[in-house]
């Protein structure tokens, strides 16, 4: 075994060394082109790439790992062409595999989870401005993940969706796929008669945890890095539609619980390319029955917690919207990398209120590019209820691209209500780069209202460091008293905060582990007396495995000056200052395997007390149409007066039976508030961006001291473009 081991590594170095005049620098190598060719002939996308226009394409065969050795040529050969009509942009990859029936396909889904399975991807940058493009991923099993990016890859709207026909198989040397990309799915400049796009492939084998491009890039960057893409030349008038969509809904639901009933309605959403930049939303009579139920969180701080949005109309094009505490991953630009503190627009807001839904009687939005400036606007209009006023919400953002990757912008938001009832932000921000490695990212934004309070502000200033060693940032916050943004999320107010962190991550290249990444950080939150309200000085060691898997280690320090008691599941925190350490580890494993987990340890001291929680998140999968995940969270708490404990379960079942017919069971319980949430939905895709969905929701008192509510519904959608 021992032998063993050492013939393992040793393999490796031999035959990276066995090419070492063939590996490149992605910094350096110069960015390669394909030319497309037009046809006259009818391409049937079925996988099997049989038509002459197919045989006399130009073919790219040349692709560069960016994982896991950079610069390495790939391990196995992938075979790329394009050519066009005047409807349909094709390309078509043949994917060689030497060991074919090691493929890893995990999903069916739209929008499935890229990082663990094989798949081809393109990037298509239509405007060549080396900054935003339309990105389109595709696993063996023909499933699609779409998304556009913006910023160089800073931004990116996951929800976009477009048209693109495609076709795939398996054969005994590898897979393929064949796609025809509608130029009506796509924007361009319209004015020009001949096209340069900048493109870019990648491949990725996920049992060899290896992703390959044709245009070369490093091991940190993905195919959304835009700005190092190649070109696609030889495009000569092509004309996008009218870009009109039209997409109806009809809907019946019945309400179950004490007061039982049975309605329909219907709706309608319509989208419209204004320029070949700038797209028009509109909607009436919004509706989101099929949206799935927010999971169940356990709440052990004194602060309101962020819940993520679902609903697809306010997720497209989100990215254009933001505004507030972002943390940009591998800058470590908060204490927490995905921290969710403030946000001056919070779209939650619209149509929902304390967990309460409020209809939404229609609304619009505007959003997209005209020459260097991005611009959103966004308008909606909710219905009266027994515990809502008639609201009005408007928001009105713009970003001004500035040197090569940085940008300034402002935003301004109101809502209002019948008579003197109205919340106002205003808002200026700027994200600018430099040399490469350096950030610099700060804001100041004010809120106004009827009480017309002063210390109505918050600020930020931040700067960070990532080059290919070191990774480092610090900012300073402000935030008054009186800062109330209605329309957005904050968790504090009256805070000054100063936050630091400097850590290594040191990339590696040998087949268990890619990258080792240690770290401190001290954030200090205070009140503008000066006095602590909350200091931590942490020390963390985050770990890369080769297979993909992750590790995430941190030892805290903790201080909390807590200056009115507040109440804790049942129990009480009083007043006081309190001191404890305690440590908390994560681990990820390989999520490609048919059985996977996420397993994540807290303990040590809590206030006067301590803590010890356990997060367990498990994935069974049986080929790539059924999967079961179970996951659960169990905390128990013991303090100098009490001990109780706060849990919360969950099952998700999902069968797909096709890429058209998806089909899946939620259930979720939370011990605390002796609630079972249940979810039940039947998705059947019958056209392209139509649905069928069919729907069971259900929220059940356990212990049945308050009714039950629940739903049916049926809710039909269909698109029609013209």
């Amino acid at each position: 075994m021992y032998k063993i081991s050492i013939l393992a590594n040793i393999i490796p170095c031999i035959l990276i060394a066995g090419i070492g005049d063939n590996i490149i620098d992605p910094i350096s190598f110069p960015r390669p082109s394909i030319r497309a060719y037009r046809i006259n002939e009818e391409i049937n996308v079925d996988g099997y790439l049989n038509e002459p226009a197919w045989m006399l394409a130009d073919s790219i065969t040349q692709f560069y790992q960016a994982k896991p050795y950079v610069g390495t040529p790939a391990s196995e050969k992938t075979t790329v062409k394009t050519i066009y009509d005047n409807k349909f942009l094709y390309v078509s990859a043949i994917c060689y595999d030497s060991n074919p029936e090691e493929i890893i396909t995990t999903s069916l889904e739209q929008d499935f989870d890229s990082q663990n399975t094989d798949l081809f991807g393109l990037s298509l940058d239509t405007f060549y401005d080396r900054e935003s493009a339309f990105i389109f991923l595709f696993n063996v099993n023909g499933a699609i993940k779409d998304l556009y990016i913006t910023n160089d890859g800073a931004g990116y709207n996951a929800n976009w969706e477009g048209i693109v026909h495609r076709k795939t198989r398996i054969f005994d040397k590898g897979w393929i796929v064949e796609m025809a990309i509608p130029f009506t799915t796509l924007r361009f400049d319209i004015k020009l008669k001949t096209q340069d796009w900048g493109i870019n492939f990648l491949r990725r084998i996920r049992r060899k945890t290896e992703d390959v491009y044709w245009s070369p890039l490093q091991r940190h960057e993905r195919l959304l890095k835009i700005s190092k893409s190649g070109t696609l030349t030889g495009l000569r008038e092509i004309q996008p539609s009218r870009n009109l969509g039209l997409k109806p809904f009809g809907i019946s639901n019945k309400t179950i619980g004490e007061n039982s009933s049975t309605s329909g309605d219907f709706g309608l959403d319509v989208k419209y390319g204004v320029t070949p930049s700038m797209t028009l939303d509109l909607t009436y009579n919004t509706d989101f029955s099929q949206v799935e139920a927010d999971e169940e969180k356990v709440n052990l701080t004194r602060f309101p917690i962020f819940f993520p949005e679902k609903r697809d109309f306010f997720l497209e094009n989100a990215n254009i919207f933001t505004f507030g505490d972002i943390s940009k991953l591998d800058y470590r630009m908060a204490p927490n990398r995905y921290s969710r503190e403030f946000f001056l627009f919070n779209s939650r807001n619209i149509g929902l209120e304390n967990g309460n839904v409020i209809p939404i009687v229609g609304g619009g939005r505007l959003s997209g590019m005209i020459g260097d400036f991005e611009i959103g606007t966004l308008g909606m209009q909710t219905n009266g209820t027994e515990i809502s006023d008639p609201t009005n919400f408007g928001l009105f953002r713009l970003r001004k691209k500035i040197l090569e990757r940085s940008n300034i912008g402002m935003i301004m938001t109101n809502k209002s209500s019948p008579g003197y009832s109205f919340n106002q932000s205003y808002g200026v921000d700027a994200n600018l780069q430099f040399f490469r490695y350096l950030i610099l990212y700060g804001y100041h934004a004010k809120t106004e209202g009827p009480s017309n309070n002063t210390d109505n502000s918050a600020s930020r200033i931040a700067v960070a460091w990532r080059d290919q060693f070191f990774n480092t940032s610090i900012y300073y916050k402000r935030v008054g008293e009186s800062f109330n943004p209605e329309l957005g999320f904050i968790r504090r107010t009256g805070i000054n905060e100063l936050y630091g962190t400097f850590g290594v991550h040191k990339e590696l290249s040998n087949q268990f582990m890619y990258e080792i990444n240690p770290y401190v950080e001290v954030n200090q939150i205070e009140k503008p007396t000066s006095e602590i309200e909350t200091q931590t000085i942490s020390a963390g060691l985050d770990l890369i495995f080769a297979d993909g898997a992750r590790m995430m280690n941190k030892f805290t320090k903790n201080r909390e000056g807590v200056y009115y008691s507040f109440p804790l599941y049942g129990s009480q925190i009083d007043t006081g200052d309190y001191y404890f350490n305690n440590y908390t580890t994560y681990f990820m494993s390989n999520k490609s395997r048919p059985i996977s987990a996420t397993v994540g340890l807290t303990g040590g001291g809590f206030y006067n007390g301590k803590r010890r929680s356990i997060t367990l998140k498990s994935l069974f999968r049986i080929g790539y149409r059924f999967s079961i995940e179970m996951g659960g969270q169990r905390n128990e708490i013991s303090l100098s007066d009490s001990d109780f404990s706060v849990n919360t379960y969950s099952l998700k079942i999902k069968y797909n039976h096709s890429i058209n017919l998806l089909n899946s069971l939620y259930l979720q319980y939370n011990e605390a508030e002796r609630k079972l949430i249940s979810n039940v939905r039947i998705n059947i895709i019958h056209a392209p961006l139509s649905d069928l969905f069919l729907v069971y929701s259900d929220i059940r008192d356990v212990d049945k001291t308050n009714s039950n509510t629940g739903y049916i519904a049926l809710k039909l959608t269909r698109l029609f473009g013209i």
